[in-house]
């Protein structure tokens, strides 16, 4: 089994936050990049120039992650589609909370673990079902160039989903730093090998060797 010389889904997740200074959960009430983040947004829209093939960019419409693909387009001059199902998981009543005070209020439920963690939020499992189903049907119909989806360190946790085909991931914690790459490549099978579906070849995880400037990865 080899990788493909052909498309590839390359997810990046949006740069440094203010909300990743001020350490608060933020859907809606996104305020956006800090001047690191947008210094890296543009490092790594200088790569993917650099690498060229890009053809499609999808971007997740939380504030954050669009001011990064918007960047990315600039450079690239290729629109952004933006994509609801790729925002991050919706936090209910903790929107806009210090990540220690919505823990400290909504502490986990041992006899619940899988329960929003805050009323009027979305279960984790809802946010991958949606997230897996929006990278699918980017996936669905013959490849176009290389796809860049612009998201969130969950992002790349779906793909991880999607392509092992199960929403436990057992011990297993997905990273991925600010403007980090996360790279997936299909797969050419060995002559006589049978598959029930495509099959896609991890070829780079958390790649940030295109950054120089800003908060590398969260606290």
């Amino acid at each position: 089994m080899s990788a493909a010389t052909g498309p590839e889904l390359v997810i990046a997740r949006h740069g440094h936050a203010h909300c990743n200074t001020t350490h608060t959960l933020a859907g809606p009430s996104c305020t956006g990049l800090t001047d690191a983040g947008r210094a890296q947004a543009q490092a790594l829209a200088a790569r993917l120039r650099r690498e060229g093939g890009v053809t499609q960019i999808h971007a997740s419409t939380t504030r954050r992650a669009r001011e990064t693909a918007a960047l990315i387009a600039d450079v690239l001059g290729i629109p952004v589609h933006e994509q609801h199902q790729l925002r991050v998981p919706d936090p209910g009543g903790a929107e806009g909370q210090p990540w220690k005070l919505a823990r400290a209020t909504y502490p986990i439920d041992p006899e619940n673990p899988v329960r929003p963690l805050a009323p009027g939020g979305e279960t984790w499992t809802r946010y991958l079902a949606r997230a897996v189903d929006a990278l699918a049907a980017l996936l669905d119909g013959p490849p176009d160039g290389r796809i860049l989806v612009v998201g969130h360190s969950e992002t790349a946790t779906a793909a991880f989903t999607l392509f092992l085909g199960t929403h436990s991931l057992g011990q297993m914690k997905i990273t991925l730093d600010y403007a980090g790459v996360t790279r997936w490549q299909p797969v050419t099978e060995y002559p006589g090998v049978t598959v029930t579906a495509p099959r896609w070849a991890l070829t780079a995880h958390n790649d940030t060797h295109h950054l120089s400037v800003g908060p590398a990865r969260p606290d």
